[in-house]
């Protein structure tokens, strides 16, 4: 029973509403009704109301009044002949009516279809469509503020257009200057994209060296075939006016007496010229040909002020780039030069202390000899001993440093077997457990970078042996893109990283000597250890690929 009633309620609710819509679904259909319909009712309604009107009084009440002076048989025929003329004088007012209401829906509705005709234009596109103004009346107006509307939309949009282009020309240019290529194919691309920008066919661009203070060709677009002769022929000549009166600050239209030689009848005897200045640095101009047929706005001068402003950016760091490479690569000359003459003078040291110092003591030593034989007295001949002990002991300790000073096996073997030999030989007779591992293949890293590490090694081992008290060495060398990293590791007894200057006055030497051996390469050495917590150096050398 409740489910029913609330079926009942909801249909009455629902006839309800329908009745109520029903005055707005009536006022929707008479608006839908066409402009000259609307006319011709409004001109016609009149004179049906009106002739209704007269016909039912005629019929009602105008017989009343003739029956006081008429008899019942006029009054009959009074009537009847009234209501013919009535009748005709109705439809002939209605046809009038019609005529009339036609020619001024005609007329109303004529500029009303224009302004709709035009108004579809405008809506597919057509922005140059306009609205005739018929009269000086209120769709006169309407017609002149939808004009004006347009003109105003025309002129957004060009605005919109012209901000898009400007927009897009500069982001060209950016993304042009993030391209990891040469400056002249840069400046090529960027070029290009201005001469498209600015519907123009030909430019070309100098740069100036601040060194030499001379200008140079960099890059040209728009001259192909056989007029690339011509072209560059003429603007290798220095003759003409525009090298000498570069604008300062912004493009401005200079005239080129040398452009009058290409014999191009679409061609104006001057250029756009747009400084190239950064840091307020003279670094050349963009010079583009300008065109009898393109009309170059104040509004295009701006942006190739900004676009000339961007590209001074460009090759100011492309002229710091290359200078920074040059400086780079004469650092590394330098380096190289520095680490070959350590090595030169490490080994002019060992074949000095091998065939000067080592063969006088082996002569000293040989000589000792020959007196021990030749003496009778026991207590010389011990001490003659005693003196070819210490002898022969200062020719080992010589050897093994003239090995140290030329380790034949870097120069041989290469980076990875001589740190294998090198933890080998200091450790053979010392309780330590030791773990090498190297990832880098022969000749994969300079001869400098290899000599440095190995002489870090060298001292840092040399080190652990004297100071660590280790009983566990691990020793790596691996390749990776921040450079060859070498880790040296034990646990032994560390000491104060806040002491590596001066301790107890005595001076860290060996590890300031390592830290100095990775600055040569611009590298880094870093040390990580505590009291009684080990010690690990860590040593980035970076290598070019």
């Amino acid at each position: 029973m409740i489910v029913k009633n609330n079926s009942r309620q909801s249909l009455g609710r629902t006839m309800l509403n329908s009745i109520k819509n029903i005055p707005k679904w009536l006022y929707d259909q008479m608006l839908a009704v066409p402009v000259q319909i609307k006319v011709v009712g409004i001109g016609l309604l009149p004179i049906l109301i009106l002739g209704i009107t007269l016909n039912y009084w005629i019929t009602t009440g105008l017989s009343d009044w003739l029956s006081y002076i008429l008899s019942d048989a006029r009054v009959e025929a009074a009537m009847e002949a009234g209501g013919r003329s009535v009748v005709l004088v109705t439809v002939l007012a209605a046809f009038i009516s019609i005529f009339f209401s036609m020619v001024l829906s005609y007329i109303l509705s004529q500029p009303i279809s224009a302004l709709k005709a035009m108004a579809q234009q405008v809506a597919n596109g057509d922005l140059s469509a306009r609205a005739r103004v018929w009269a000086n009346d209120e769709i006169g107006e309407l017609a002149i503020s939808i004009n004006t509307m347009t003109d105003r939309l025309v002129k957004t949009q060009e605005d919109l257009s012209r901000k898009n282009r400007n927009l897009d020309a500069i982001n060209q240019v950016a993304l042009a200057g993030d391209r990891q290529a040469d400056i002249h194919d840069i400046l090529y691309v960027i070029l290009q994209n201005v001469v498209k920008v600015m519907h123009l066919k030909v430019g070309w661009i100098y740069l100036r060296d601040p060194e030499k203070e001379v200008f140079h060709l960099a890059s040209w677009y728009g001259i192909e075939g056989d007029a690339v002769i011509n072209f560059l022929d003429m603007l290798q000549k220095s003759s003409c006016s525009c090298f000498t009166s570069i604008p300062s600050t912004h493009a401005e239209i200079l005239a080129c007496e040398r452009l009058s030689a290409l014999g191009h009848s679409d061609i104006a005897n001057s250029h756009i010229s747009i400084p190239l200045i950064a840091r307020e640095q003279n670094l050349g101009m963009i010079n583009l040909m300008c065109e009898k047929d393109v009309v170059i706005t104040d509004e295009d001068m701006e942006l190739l002020t900004s676009i000339g402003s961007q590209i001074s950016e460009i090759v100011s760091n492309a002229w710091l780039h290359l200078k920074l490479v040059e400086k780079e690569a004469a650092r590394q000359v330098l380096l190289k030069s520095l680490v070959e003459a350590q090595e030169e003078e490490r080994r002019r040291l060992a074949r000095e202390l091998h065939d000067g110092a080592g063969q006088t003591l082996t002569s000293l030593l040989v000589r000792l000899k020959v007196i021990e034989n030749k003496t009778p007295l026991p207590q010389v001949q011990k001490d003659l001993q005693n003196m070819q002990a210490l002898v022969s002991d200062t020719i080992e300790q010589i050897r093994t440093l003239a090995h140290q000073l030329r380790p034949a096996a870097l120069e041989e073997f290469g980076l990875s077997l001589a740190l294998e030999a090198l933890v080998k030989d200091m450790f053979k007779q010392e309780d330590v457990s030791t773990t090498y591992e190297c990832k880098i293949e022969n000749n994969e890293i300079p001869d400098e970078v290899e000599s440095v590490l190995y002489r870090i090694a060298q001292e840092g081992l040399t080190n652990i042996v004297r100071h660590s008290q280790a009983t566990r060495l691990i020793l790596s060398v691996e390749r990776t893109s921040q450079g060859v990293i070498m880790i040296i590791e034990d646990d032994g007894v560390g000491f104060n990283p806040d002491a590596l200057g001066v301790d107890h006055g005595k001076r860290h030497l060996g590890l300031i000597s390592m830290k100095e051996r990775a600055e040569i390469l611009g590298g880094t050495l870093d040390v990580y250890t505590a009291p009684g917590q080990g010690t690990t150096i860590r040593v980035t050398v970076p290598v070019d690929a």
